[in-house]
């Protein structure tokens, strides 16, 4: 799968995730809440995906 098509579903994927969570977990909370979340996540992909491929190089 090509970088950019990574990206697009990571950031897609992230998205949705971190309003749901956001929604079930904290209803009361705000749109930086939500946000901060979104970049947790799609950080955390990013970080595992580079500890994963951190062995075969």
């Amino acid at each position: 799968m090509k970088r950019s098509t990574k990206a697009i579903v990571r950031i897609v994927t992230g998205g949705i995730l971190a309003v749901i969570i956001a929604r079930l977990f904290r209803p009361e909370s705000g749109p930086a809440f939500t946000a901060g979340l979104f970049i947790a996540l799609v950080g955390a992909a990013y970080g595992l995906e580079l500890i994963h491929n951190r062995n075969k190089q």
